[in-house]
């Protein structure tokens, strides 16, 4: 069952999942505004947000009546799972329906559009992508000589910066950890200072 919220408030809704719930409990909720055609801004996608809070248990989605199909598209990106749209074959057909609705080929690319947002949506987790790894291979930034440090040499902190860098060195969050140690090769102004440069350095000794 597809129970569109045109015209009505967020009290009337809760009395009609009440009703429903225990006589048909697959149902769902479409935000809707019933103007023909919609402005965007009444269109109020926030309320998919607050639908999907307060009523959990069942699919939300959108019953749109705008021109085009961005509004539509971003309600998917709010989580709608549900879209109702009204097609026509010619918008300047008699009748406020025809001029809020979609033609085939806009459909088609709502249709497409739609596909697209779910697939990006993706996961929550924040992480180094294996897609990414080219980019940081180019662009990553490394700890470098900010002047030439001959062989023999305490490093101090001014005696390094961090830039982008080939081959990749020593990760930027890493630089205080060369702090005090011996260089055992001549490291030339923004050459990546890397590991086998550093005297007897152990990756366990880091803080």
């Amino acid at each position: 069952m597809v129970i569109s919220s045109g015209m009505q408030s967020m009290d009337t809704m809760r009395r009609v999942y009440e009703l429903v719930k225990p006589i048909n409990p697959n149902f769902c909720f479409l935000q809707c505004t019933s103007a023909y055609p919609l402005l965007p801004e009444d269109v109020n996608l926030r309320v998919i947000q607050e639908f999907k809070s307060a009523f959990p248990d069942i699919p939300i989605g959108y019953s749109g009546h705008e021109n085009g199909i961005a509004i539509t598209v971003a309600a998917i990106a709010l989580g709608a799972k549900v879209v109702e749209r009204h097609v026509t074959l010619d918008k300047t057909w008699k009748g406020t329906d025809h001029q809020a609705s979609l033609e085939p080929n806009e459909l088609a690319d709502l249709v497409r559009s739609i596909r697209l947002v779910e697939k990006s949506m993706g996961s929550s987790v924040k992480r180094l992508l294996p897609c990414e790894m080219p980019c940081l291979n180019k662009l990553g930034k490394s700890v470098v000589a900010k002047t030439k440090i001959p062989a023999g040499t305490v490093i101090t902190l001014n005696m390094l910066t961090v830039k982008v860098a080939e081959p990749r060195g020593f990760p930027p969050e890493e630089i205080f950890d060369l702090e005090g140690k011996t260089v055992k090769r001549d490291i030339e102004a923004d050459e990546s200072v890397t590991e086998e440069a550093i005297e007897n350095y152990n990756t366990r000794t880091k803080c």
